[in-house]
């Protein structure tokens, strides 16, 4: 006799800039589990502090997180299931808060001997920088602006020159934090060449996917609009030699960071064929657009696949 299927609670929604990215995640998880046979609960973690009553009310046995950014992607949350002792899905503690802060990320990557583009930090609060730390020796335009704890691309330009950097970095921190609050703003080095991700699922890579907007770079609207941005497996004009080589590089960025379940790590091939790492993200999506869904497909893994064997590897750190 089989074992009776766990009740899942797939927590969705949050109150980061990247809310409606996480409800369309969740919606197509919940549906999938339904699909599978699960009883299932879909719980909008938006009210942080009623957020333990709920998951002691609901009495899930294990949590699906489908959250992006700050306060379900960070770490926290993963912390309040560790102390309930809720089983949950996707990296530990320490690897969520570590792929959120890009700087510590990237400062692991270049201490473990793994390339990622040159960077400097910027703090805006109230529409005012208020730290710039010197832009290191090479760094030289295009930049591309980032916040360093958002995803989805919330927030991210492209200069092409310093004239109007100060600028894009208000604007960036606007949109980062619209009630003015610090934000630290990564300014990194373009590197030009062909934009990849890695999906990489209980440790075993999927395959690469080549990420080409028709206009400009990969931003929010080419991201999550249908039909701004081809999305090609195999990449095309990259041989085996340098596909292999970026997923070893990017297999590699994951075990360093201690990321775990299925996550994905985005780099950009340049033309000697180096990867040079820019993220990883420990909780991708799962709405129709999204990457790892696409690169599961390629690799034989339907939907209903995916949420089995992402729920299968839940646990705790």
């Amino acid at each position: 006799m089989s074992e009776p299927k766990p009740h899942i609670g797939v927590l969705l929604g949050g109150n980061s800039g990247e809310r409606e990215v996480s409800l369309n995640s969740g919606r197509a998880l919940v549906n999938a589990y339904k699909r599978l046979g699960y009883q299932v609960t879909a719980i909008d973690t938006a009210d942080g502090p009623n957020l333990p009553a709920t998951l002691l009310r609901t009495q899930i046995e294990v949590a699906v997180l489908a959250l992006h950014g700050p306060g379900g992607e960070d770490g926290t949350l993963q912390g309040l299931l560790e102390t309930m002792r809720i089983p949950y899905t996707g990296s530990g503690v320490t690897a969520s808060a570590v792929c959120m802060d890009k700087v510590v990320t990237k400062r692991l990557l270049r201490d473990g001997d793994l390339p990622t583009p040159p960077w400097s930090e910027v703090t805006v609060e109230k529409g005012h920088i208020t730290h710039r730390q010197p832009l290191p020796e090479g760094l030289q335009p295009p930049y591309f602006i980032k916040p360093l704890n958002a995803g989805s691309s919330v927030g991210v330009s492209k200069a092409q020159d310093s004239d109007n950097i100060d600028e894009l970095l208000i604007q960036s921190a606007a949109e980062a934090a619209p009630d003015g609050e610090a934000v630290r703003i990564l300014i990194e080095q373009e590197v030009q060449g062909t934009e990849v991700t890695l999906t990489i699922l209980d440790k075993k890579s999927l395959p690469l996917i080549e990420i080409r907007p028709k206009k400009g770079f990969y931003s929010y609207g080419n991201k999550y609009t249908s039909g701004k941005t081809q999305y090609l497996i195999p990449p095309e004009k990259l041989g085996k030699e340098t596909l292999d080589h970026a997923t070893t590089v990017g297999l590699a960025a994951g075990q360093l960071l201690g990321c775990r379940g299925l996550y994905r790590v985005d780099m950009i091939i340049d033309e000697a064929g180096t990867p040079w790492i820019l993220e990883a993200n420990t909780l991708p999506g799962l709405t129709e657009t999204s990457l790892a869904p696409k690169s599961a497909a390629a690799d034989g893994i339907t939907f209903e696949d995916l949420a089995e064997r992402i729920v299968a590897g839940a646990g705790l750190a």
